[in-house]
């Protein structure tokens, strides 16, 4: 088709769109926040707390999966995923090279050799909270509980990239919509894509089949691992998300009086209880949908792909605001969580709705499985600090 779309039909995308409210799945997310105050100061590695005594080998790992991310990159090109500062692939090269030849133990020197610390300053939402990848049991064909498909990236969405009608129409009112919308083809037009509770098994091919919950905890999530009864796990991976906002289905149950205690374990055993339909029925308040790829699983220590396009590290990967953060930024967080001190080196590699709150907004991948699922969900740090680090000689802005 010439014409995909016409500016009347991106208008009335940009119309529902802006009724939705906030926020989690990853990539997906269409938002345009509104920017705040956001700025960078030096500091020496001694201003940043337990810097001699935090494990650094989980960020080293996931710095060197960001310099292989953006190999094939032009060395005059910005870091990937914007941000305010950085500089270009170029001027991170020769720390990438360093990073190659660091022997277990020597990580503390490199990145005091390679790297200047800069404190952040900015407003938005200060915290830090967690995510993880579920392991959750699975089958080829429904079967008993195992009644939800996950389903592949339907073959009528469309996303569109609203900026550049903005650009081409010198239009200020799209100016202000957000960047990309999710959308569905109709004959010539393209309209909003289905909420959850209008989405069948027909708009994506089913590749596996779980529980409900533990399908939705996945979509939550963004990606995880379905293990099979014959002993094999592969990986459903983001593909693509419907557009909308995620609004709990959890939160919603919870705000209703049927599960006071809105915790994954719980609402399993509530669907349970309850039946398909009543559990059906309680997923469809949130209108967000995700949908996923299968991949082989070639190394189980490491996780899903982020959005930066590499893998992310268990504590050594952090979803940004890449509004502020570029991914493969090199930032340090200090947080306090249940009166638990949370202090570590991470690597901007992901990002979510619920993050593009700020440069002080960040989750931490934690890993996978049930153990890092429940230290994932215990992560609610308020008014973390955090600085970043630069490769010597690269300016601020």
């Amino acid at each position: 088709m010439r014409h995909l779309m016409t500016l009347a039909a991106i208008l009335a995308l940009t119309a529902c769109a802006s009724t939705q409210t906030e926020t989690r799945p990853g990539p997906g997310d269409t938002t345009t926040p509104t920017p705040v105050a956001f700025s960078l100061a030096p500091v020496s590695f001694s201003d940043i707390p337990e810097w001699q005594s935090t494990d650094l080998a989980p960020a080293l790992s996931a710095f060197r999966r960001s310099c292989a991310g953006r190999a094939a990159r032009d060395p005059s090109a910005a870091l990937p995923g914007g941000g305010q500062y950085g500089g270009t692939v170029g001027q991170w090269a020769p720390a990438c090279a360093a990073a190659l030849s660091v022997q277990p133990g020597g990580e503390r020197a490199f990145f005091e050799q390679n790297f200047v610390p800069h404190a952040v300053r900015g407003d938005g939402e200060a915290r830090i909270t967690a995510y993880y990848e579920p392991i959750i049991q699975a089958r080829r064909t429904p079967e008993g509980e195992y009644t939800q498909p996950l389903l592949t990236r339907p073959s009528d969405m469309v996303s569109v990239d609203i900026a550049a009608f903005a650009e081409a129409y010198d239009n200020e009112a799209l100016r202000g919509a957000p960047r990309r919308l999710t959308g569905q083809i109709s004959g010539t037009d393209v309209r909003p894509y289905p909420q959850r509770g209008q989405i069948t098994p027909y708009q994506g091919q089913a590749f596996a089949y779980a529980h409900p919950v533990d399908v939705y905890n996945l979509q939550i999530q963004g990606s995880g691992r379905i293990a099979f009864p014959n002993g094999t796990q592969a990986r459903a991976a983001f593909a693509a998300q419907n557009g909308y906002r995620w609004r709990s289905a959890l939160g919603a149950l919870r705000d209703s009086g049927q599960l006071p205690n809105a915790t994954w374990a719980n609402f399993r055993n509530w669907a349970n209880q309850n039946g398909p339909a009543a559990t059906q029925q309680a997923l469809n308040a949130d209108p967000s949908y995700v949908f996923f790829q299968e991949e082989r699983i070639d190394d189980p220590a490491i996780g899903p792909r982020g959005a930066a396009g590499v893998n992310l590290t268990p504590l050594g990967s952090i979803a940004v605001d890449p509004a502020y953060h570029p991914y493969g930024a090199v930032v340090f967080v200090d947080a306090t969580y249940q009166e638990r001190s949370f202090r570590r080196l991470l690597v901007a590699q992901d990002t979510g709705g619920a993050i593009r709150r700020g440069p002080l907004r960040g989750d931490v991948f934690w890993g996978s499985g049930d153990e890092a699922g429940r230290a994932a969900e215990g992560m609610n740090a308020q008014g973390p600090r955090w600085w970043t680090l630069l490769p010597r000689g690269v300016p601020v802005s």
